[in-house]
């Protein structure tokens, strides 16, 4: 069952118009019985500085604050882009002063009343005690210090802030098994959580004939696709020695393309210039199912680090749901699946496997795939989620995973 009738405070590390996360799929069904507020994130200083100072940012894009509701239930809230988060005296003391003032104005208009407080980045310590709330929880979905950018001085401040946030929270949440064993020493309730799919939304567009999207319909076929977010953890330098192999399948990528680092950044310029490559951008969360279905093998082209190491794809549950065979590189994500997903030791591997996959695709393994994906819904992660809640607000103990 779901818990119910709880007020929830979300401290989101996106804003809700973002492509859709776990975030995004358990907060949707939690308020269903439930309301939320999700918090969109309270931005920092100095990269709003740079952001200004670059003119990627304008004094008009300063507003805020700013409430609306999206679904029934649902709220999402922006903070005072005016009033960024400072590092240092006195300004923390003041941003944070304001951060607060105008949240709580929000709190009181909704009639918020000891709510669940549900964090997701190592740097949300400092909102518990701050709201009467009943239940802290603490959700990693990511080795948050193993992301691209991190330098090496901040890595262990990061580390610090994590251990510090997970000893205090009465619940911490992680999505992948490598996170459970990295994490689990930090808070005896630490409880694996996976990602999954809605996979009705999914498994339907197989029955459909006119699933195919408009800006699909001419690519030329097979087609080997991504569907996702296109940042770091994507191998560019592979998946441009896929495209010029496969110089009569078309390659396309579907997603926002969010890539600071330069040496990626080259990568992606080669990528984009080969003919047979296709950059859809980012599509609405209910065409995402069309894409894949119109995809004739996907892939999982993670580069091998301690980001990837610890994720748990939920594209991977996305792709199952669709029947596709899926290549990946050889990430945890993929191996628990690997009778069903073709995993590629090495370069090579993953090229040679793209046409392999394709051939090899019997009814019998879309069938398996689809059965995997409909074990793995985010129903039953709500579930597990609640269950672990309610027992931590009962105080019965519950046996960790």
């Amino acid at each position: 069952m779901m818990i119910e009738g709880h007020d929830i405070l979300c401290f989101a590390p996106g804003p809700w118009d973002d492509i859709w996360r776990n975030r995004h799929q358990i907060m949707s069904r939690l308020a269903r019985a439930n309301r939320i507020l999700y918090i969109e994130p309270w931005p920092q200083l100095r990269p709003m500085l740079r952001r200004l100072r670059s003119g990627e940012l304008s004094l008009r894009d300063m507003r805020g604050p700013c409430l609306n509701q999206v679904k029934q239930n649902l709220y999402v809230y922006q903070p005072p882009l005016w009033a960024p988060r400072a590092a240092r005296f006195p300004l923390d003391v003041l941003t944070e002063a304001i951060y607060m003032a105008f949240l709580r104005r929000v709190l009181r208009a909704l009639q918020f009343q000891r709510p669940i407080l549900w964090l997701f980045l190592p740097d949300m310590e400092v909102f518990i005690g701050r709201f009467d709330e009943k239940l802290v929880i603490y959700h990693i979905v990511d080795e948050y210090a193993g992301y691209s950018g991190i330098s090496a001085g901040w890595r262990p401040v990061m580390e610090r802030m994590e251990q510090q946030l997970a000893r205090r929270a009465d619940l911490v949440f992680v999505t992948s098994p490598t996170l459970l064993e990295r994490k689990r020493g930090l808070n005896a309730r630490t409880f694996l959580i996976p990602n999954a799919v809605d996979y009705q939304a999914f498994a339907a567009v197989l029955n459909d004939p006119n699933a195919t999207p408009v800006d699909m319909v001419d690519i030329p076929k097979p087609i080997a696709g991504y569907i996702g977010a296109i940042n770091e953890k994507i191998d560019m330098a592979l998946l441009a020695r896929v495209a010029r192999t496969y110089t009569d399948w078309s390659l396309v990528l579907v997603g926002p393309v969010a890539i600071k680092d330069e040496g990626s950044r080259q990568a992606l310029h080669v990528l984009q210039a080969l003919p047979n490559v296709h950059f859809l951008g980012r599509k609405a969360v209910e065409e995402v199912p069309r894409y894949i279905a119109a995809c004739d093998v996907c892939l999982l082209p993670y580069r091998i680090n301690e980001w990837t190491k610890n994720i748990d794809s939920l594209k991977l549950y996305e792709y199952l749901a669709c029947a596709k065979p899926v290549v990946a590189t050889d990430v945890p994500a993929a191996q628990r699946f690997s009778h069903v997903v073709m995993v590629a030791a090495n370069e090579l591997e993953f090229i040679s496997g793209i046409k392999l996959a394709w051939e090899e695709n019997s009814p019998a393994l879309q069938a398996e795939r689809q059965r995997i994906a409909a074990q793995n819904t985010w129903e039953q992660r709500v579930k597990e989620l609640s269950s672990a809640i309610e027992s931590q607000l009962k105080g019965r103990p519950l046996q960790e995973k």
